[in-house]
């Protein structure tokens, strides 16, 4: 199965932007900080450009985010889709986190049946 890089792009862009208005901070303060133009950081976020590896280390460092996540962010990929889903659950008490887990058991039980 080929890999939309265009996709690929868009996707670990909104990650990147999502990341960094999380941190309130700017493009040109990301941009900054890396020492890079602020135009380089809105090719990365509009998906533009596909940032290299090394750099895509410096934003996942910058923006205390996981590489992983970045690439992972919106994938259709079902391995990528539970880590999100379980990153998410890691931020919740266990109550919740049981509340969470009984809830999409039901729902996928609900919708197998339609």
């Amino acid at each position: 199965m080929a890999v939309d890089t265009a996709e690929l792009g868009k996707r670990i862009g909104r990650a990147i932007a999502q990341a960094r208005l999380q941190r309130g901070l700017t493009q040109e303060q990301v941009a900054e900080r890396l020492g890079v133009e602020q135009e380089t950081i809105s090719r990365f976020e509009r998906g533009a450009v596909l940032p290299p590896l090394g750099r895509l280390a410096e934003l996942s460092d910058l923006l205390a985010v996981p590489m992983a996540q970045f690439v992972q962010a919106g994938s259709t990929r079902l391995a990528d889709q539970a880590q999100e889903v379980s990153d998410q659950l890691a931020e919740l008490s266990p109550a919740d986190r049981e509340l969470v887990r009984h809830w999409v058991v039901e729902m996928c039980a609900r919708l197998r049946g339609s």
